[in-house]
Order: C-alpha cells, then structure tokens, then sequence
C-alpha cells in the first residue's frame, strides 16, 4: 500500500547568519510561509497541493488541521482547500491541464 509520506520531500531554511523571515514580510506578500527569525533553523516535510502544483509546507507546529482529499489521496493548499469548499467539487492539476490540452487542440 502506498503511503501518503512517499511524495514528500524535505524543507530547510537556515537563518543562522541573517535577519530572517519576518510576519510584517510573510504578510506584505501573502506567503504561507512559517516565520523563522534571525538566528533560527526551519525544518520541515514539503509536498505539493494536487490541484494547483504549489508547495505544502507540512509544518508540525501548525494549529488548523491541513486539508486533505480523501478522494485523490492528496494534500491541498490553503486556496485550493478554500476553493473546494466554495465550489463543492476537488478538480486534480493533471486533468486541469489534460482539459486544457483538448480545448487548445479542438
């Protein structure tokens, strides 16, 4: 059975020698980014949202719950977990673009 941790991989951000990541920036850029200040080590699992391509930063101090999709088996960013709430239905990257593909060549 395959598990949900073999399409992970491994998030580092080392600011040991400089001023680090801070809220003030993470929001002026709308980033879904863990503050990590200056002097500080990040690390963490990173995966990819099944329905937009983006990063999944899978942060362990996280306090909401991540959104998941049962029926693709699949992790999903904080949009697209929006997205699917407002619209009901969880559309995957590949069929997005295979759809795209048949428009473009019709």
């Amino acid at each position: 059975m395959r598990s949900k941790r073999a399409d992970e991989a491994y998030i580092l951000i080392d600011h040991r020698n400089s001023p680090g990541i801070s809220q003030e920036f993470i929001r002026a850029n709308n980033l879904d980014a863990p503050v990590v200040g200056a002097g500080q080590v990040f690390e963490s699992a990173i995966t990819v949202c099944h329905s937009c391509g983006g990063d999944v930063i899978l942060n362990p101090n996280r306090s909401r719950d991540r959104e998941y999709c049962m029926v693709h088996d699949a992790y999903l960013c904080d949009r697209c977990s929006l997205r699917r709430r407002l619209t009901g239905s969880c559309v995957p990257l590949r069929q997005q673009l295979y759809e795209m593909f048949n428009r473009l060549t019709r």
